[in-house]
């Protein structure tokens, strides 16, 4: 095995990598330098308030429930409530029923309506809460006023306000 030699640098070519030896150093002493001299970023303060000034108004209102509810049922006449329209208030949207416990049902009706007659398909032998309260702006309802509805007999219904 043979070894290869490498020849000796000569003095030229020493001579020229110091020198670029010597530039990078002193190039890099000059960038530090203006890195170090550069002013710090000026600091900022931020203003949260504003002269302007602004106004408005609130209003409570209140969605007035049906009044005067009443009911009339019998034999072969499924229950029917009827009521008297809400008296002031916000306007009504219309009105929403419902049928609780022993039955499920119900809807919505115009804001002039003033009576509903519960389909007999709804109800069954027992009896369920009757429940109507009128709809305003904004998702706003009225307190609920309530009676009770129910079948004694397949043709024999009955109903009641309290």
């Amino acid at each position: 095995m043979r070894r290869l030699r490498i020849p000796p640098r000569s003095v030229r070519e020493q001579s020229g990598h110091g020198r670029r030896r010597w530039i990078a150093s002193a190039l890099a002493l000059v960038l530090a330098g203006t890195v170090v001299a550069l002013p710090p970023p000026p600091s900022t303060l931020a203003f949260w308030t504003d002269s302007e000034y602004g106004n408005g108004s609130l209003q409570a209102g209140t969605v007035n429930p049906p009044t005067n509810l009443q009911c009339s049922a019998g034999l072969l006449t499924p229950p029917t409530f009827t009521w008297a329209l809400p008296v002031g208030g916000l306007t009504r949207s219309g009105f929403t029923w419902s049928l609780t416990g022993g039955f499920s049902g119900g809807g919505t009706l115009g804001p002039t309506a003033t009576a509903i007659t519960i389909p007999g398909a709804l109800l069954d032998l027992g009896s369920a809460t009757f429940r109507l309260s009128a709809n305003g702006p904004g998702g706003w309802t009225s307190t609920e006023v309530t009676g009770s509805v129910g079948m004694l007999t397949a043709v024999l219904y009955f109903c009641s306000v309290p």
